[in-house]
């Protein structure tokens, strides 16, 4: 399943004023950078080397190509430094905001992204991984974090707007939208309830696996929710493979199933809504994802 992508911009492209940024943290001149595809944020997003051998990743994106990605990168900056050094974690090593432009400069991570489709053994690393950071945040080393239950509440009550706009949903769901966002509904109250820092944005393309180390990267939607969230939304990427790994089971919890159907919901009406500029592959996304969720709420609520 191919994952949404934003519109790179080369290093060479900077203002002036961020790429001189970058050469006095590092401290020598940049005669290497290469671009990195994959993820959702537009702007740059490469691999540097200086003349004096050092490396380091840049991520940096100005008002000009998305209004809001900015603000993201501020929220990514503060998580980060609250996290602190963690195995899990990349080092951040710099940042960079004038009010317009906001960079980071992290170290630069010698690996791969996991295997997509998944594969068992990728699969089995992120998740033990997975378990060590939970542990780590919970609870919350930033505990004025935003809440997941707020800052996603208009996206997790998405099936009200399906409703609303009388979209079209799969056969097997006529009927039962409202059902749907009852579900979504509670799942919202347990979120609020949360205390662990989640990622909220983990998927295949925000790990970095090396040789000794899995690495969840790109922080810049982190939020106060409870500890299963991110593992329900890993899970979810996984099962979007087509060689789907062995899953360990999650609990019938009526709030995880709703999350899980608030995110599809989110996604669905999403994937009927006109391209964000700059992010012109993520309805296409939305909509393969809603229905990967969709067929885990069937297979959920069945069991109630």
């Amino acid at each position: 399943m191919a994952h949404a992508a934003g519109v790179r911009l080369p290093f060479e492209k900077l203002p002036a004023a961020v790429r001189a940024w970058v050469e006095r943290s590092l401290g020598s001149v940049v005669v290497s950078a290469v671009t990195q595809q994959g993820g959702f944020s537009p702007g740059v997003a490469a691999r540097l080397v200086t003349t004096s051998g050092r490396r380091a990743f840049l991520k940096a994106v100005g008002t000009e190509l998305n209004p809001k990605t900015p603000e993201l990168f501020r929220l990514e900056i503060t998580a980060v430094q609250s996290i602190g050094r963690l195995p899990m974690t990349p080092l951040l090593y710099d940042v960079y905001d004038d009010g317009d432009w906001v960079a980071l400069l992290f170290e630069d991570v010698e690996g791969r992204l996991p295997t997509h489709p998944w594969e068992q053994a990728d699969a089995d690393r992120a998740l033990d991984a997975l378990k060590e950071l939970t542990e780590a945040l919970d609870p919350s080393p930033w505990p004025d974090a935003p809440v997941a239950a707020v800052r996603s509440h208009e996206f997790l009550s998405r099936w009200e707007n399906v409703l609303e706009d009388g979209l079209a949903v799969p056969q097997w769901m006529e009927g039962r939208v409202e059902e749907l966002a009852e579900l979504s509904r509670y799942a919202l109250q347990v979120l609020a309830e949360g205390k662990a820092l989640a990622h909220w944005d983990l998927r295949a393309d925000n790990m970095i696996l090396t040789d000794d180390r899995v690495v969840f990267i790109d922080w810049a939607h982190p939020a106060l929710a409870p500890r299963w969230a991110d593992t329900v939304i890993v899970h979810a990427d996984m099962r979007g493979s087509v060689k789907l790994p062995e899953l360990p089971e999650l609990p019938d919890d009526q709030a995880i199933t709703g999350f899980i159907a608030a995110i599809a919901g989110g996604q669905w009406w999403g994937g009927a809504q006109p391209a964000p500029p700059g992010l012109p592959t993520i309805r296409q996304w939305q909509r393969e994802q809603a229905l990967v969720h969709l067929d885990w709420v069937r297979e959920r609520t069945q069991r109630f």
